[in-house]
């Protein structure tokens, strides 16, 4: 019963990790992009 209990939130864990990693990946490409359209003072 151990494992089938882990297996649900492994594969939760996994799924939110991947997501948080895509969305700071592409936040970061859009900051980058941001800032080369409009530079700074």
């Amino acid at each position: 019963m151990i494992e089938s209990d882990l297996v649900p939130f492994a594969t939760w864990s996994a799924i939110t990790g991947i997501l948080i990693i895509i969305s700071a990946l592409s936040y970061r490409a859009y900051l980058k992009r941001r800032k080369n359209e409009t530079p700074s003072p």
